[in-house]
């Protein structure tokens, strides 16, 4: 029996020895475990100091940066505010002369004034108040034609550069161009692959450029009726398109949140812009570089949904669905006016608001079809006039100043005469 118990102890014994074996190799694993988890440890220590130290370079430098770069504003600020107040002291001289201002040879020189001016008082650079115009231009009192124009909804309606003609686009991927006196039609263009959501023509019309919900825009040769460039590249609806001042260049908005600019030459994209302005911001670009120049905060609580300058100045009108216009100043980055009225709403996230030629007047269409017509210097409601049925999309002045033109969602365009009475 006690031979049996021994070897029992035995076994047990080297069971237990085992069993502490097993336990030593674990707690060996476990201590390599916790020394590369302390050396990750203290590496990880070591980058969020190198981070932390980075972080800190880079803040100062993007102060520095920020400085460098408030200042160099401020001179560009500078310089156009001179050059701005030489050209105003110029224009006062040459008015009170009896002289206008003319380019020539890429110099501004005074030459005997030929016709009246429209422009009153050109105030001083220091009041920053706007300049005082008389206008030239009658205000409607009723629709002077009305023209069912498209199959589908409209989008736009725009005027030509020189006064001719005006176009609309809709949802049945078409443009019409209309006479501008009789509203017949005179061409109908296609090719567009969906919704026409904006329309412009090139200084001496014989161009016109429409943009699409087929992510590309299209611009077209007036006297063949065919389409001359395609431009492509944006991966959503683009929304706007426009020619430049010199009509070398367009530019085109997109849902995709870029704006580009192309050669319309060679139809080929020259710059790529980042931007967003369903926050109700104010952007402003410049085209030849590329290079944002200003953002303005705020300047609505809503989507904008068209911007539009004033003739002859430095100033542009903004339109919103918040159912406020503002008139801001690009010189002084600020609001000179507002402009709004209770029977006043902007129902289309694409309804356009315009000038009047001689800038007295601005024009919008609400959504229960009420054309609305402020004062642009008072801020003062004129007249308003309802004779569309649907949604207001947009309305454009005849350069001329003889018609305003308007369109509805319903497929409807309406011709007002504001056109001067003529004197024997």
């Amino acid at each position: 029996m006690s031979w049996f118990r021994i070897k029992q102890l035995s076994d047990t014994k080297a069971a237990l020895f085992q069993q502490c074996d097993l336990q030593t190799q674990q707690l060996r694993e476990k201590n390599i475990g916790i020394q590369f988890i302390q050396d990750e440890l203290a590496t990880l220590r070591l980058e969020i100091i190198t981070t932390e130290e980075r972080s800190k370079k880079l803040e100062k430098e993007n102060a520095q940066l920020l400085e460098r770069w408030i200042n160099k504003m401020n001179e560009e600020a500078e310089k156009m505010n001179e050059a701005t107040q030489f050209y105003e002291g110029f224009l006062e001289q040459a008015r009170t002369i009896g002289r206008t201002l003319r380019k020539s040879g890429g110099k501004w020189v005074m030459q005997p004034d030929s016709t009246a001016g429209s422009i009153q008082e050109v105030p001083n650079e220091k009041s920053q108040t706007s300049q005082r115009f008389v206008s030239s231009t009658l205000l409607p009192t009723h629709s002077y034609k009305k023209i069912v124009a498209h199959e589908g909804e409209i989008y736009c309606v725009h005027a030509s550069s020189t006064g001719t003609m005006f176009a609309t686009g809709a949802t049945d991927k078409k443009i019409k161009i209309y006479d501008a006196k009789t509203g017949s039609v005179s061409q109908t263009l296609g090719g567009s692959l969906k919704t026409i959501t904006s329309i412009d023509f090139n200084s001496t019309d014989t161009f016109v450029l429409g943009s699409s919900t087929d992510n590309s825009s299209r611009a077209w040769q007036l006297s063949t009726g065919r389409i001359k460039h395609t431009f492509t590249g944006h991966i959503g609806k683009v929304s706007a398109a426009k020619f430049t001042g010199d009509s070398h260049k367009i530019v085109t908005a997109s849902h995709d949140r870029t704006l580009k600019v192309w050669d319309f030459q060679k139809g080929d994209c020259r710059f790529t812009l980042v931007s967003g302005h369903l926050d109700g911001n104010l952007r402003l670009w410049d085209t030849r570089t590329g290079k944002g120049i200003k953002e303005l905060a705020g300047v609505h609580v809503g989507q904008i949904t068209s911007v539009g300058i004033r003739p002859n100045t430095f100033t542009v009108l903004t339109n919103s669905r918040d159912n406020v216009l503002k008139l801001v100043d690009l010189r002084i980055y600020d609001t000179l006016q507002t402009y709004q009225a209770d029977s006043f709403r902007n129902g289309i996230n694409w309804s356009r608001a315009c000038f009047s030629p001689d800038g007295c007047y601005i024009a919008a269409g609400s959504a229960d079809g009420t054309l609305h017509i402020w004062n642009t210097e008072t801020g003062k409601l004129k007249t308003t006039m309802k004779e569309h049925s649907d949604a207001i999309c947009g309305v454009s002045w005849n350069p001329t100043g003889s018609f305003l033109y308007s369109a509805d969602k319903n497929k409807t365009v309406h011709m007002w005469d504001t056109s001067l009475p003529t004197t024997a």
